[in-house]
């Protein structure tokens, strides 16, 4: 059985295990909204930058590709179900005890780190939107980190330095 060249990449990529984040921002209107992205990647630590990519599908496009000031929380490996909540569109809404302020920023409350971030650069590739983000305050908590291989959530437990 021969599989559409789109498939094998997709499964290709899969191989290659992630950790997963909720990226946070503002909509229009100034509710807050989360979206679970597994693309986070460092860019550059002087200046700090890191990027994301956003889907040009998503349902929640327009607030994450327009907003000029975002977070970004690192899940650790017992918020499985916050990724899977906030990978769906209808329950991306943050609510009240999800978050809070980081240089101004919603963050989630909980994780493994928590990144404010404003917008950089944005770079139309594909049927994505890559974000480049400046980092402008970040912090961290210990923990195992979920990640994301194969289609599956697991964890992995790092050093404790």
């Amino acid at each position: 059985m021969e599989i559409d060249p789109e498939q094998a990449y997709r499964r290709a990529m899969g191989a290659f295990a992630t950790g997963v984040t909720v990226v946070t921002a503002a909509d229009a209107d100034g509710a807050w909204l989360g979206m679970t992205v597994n693309s986070l990647t460092s860019v550059s630590l002087a200046p700090r930058l890191l990027l994301w990519c956003l889907g040009a599908r998503s349902a929640r496009y327009a607030p994450f590709a327009e907003a000029d000031r975002w977070g970004v929380t690192v899940l650790g490996a017992d918020a499985e179900a916050t990724a899977r909540r906030f990978a769906k569109a209808t329950t991306q809404d943050l609510q009240a005890g999800d978050a809070e302020t980081l240089a101004g920023i919603k963050v989630l409350r909980t994780g493994l780190a928590q990144l404010a971030c404003r917008t950089h650069h944005r770079v139309e590739a594909g049927d994505h939107l890559i974000i480049i983000g400046e980092v402008l305050d970040a912090r961290t908590h210990a923990g195992a980190a979920l990640t994301f291989f194969r289609g599956g959530y697991g964890e992995i437990a790092g050093r404790t330095d």
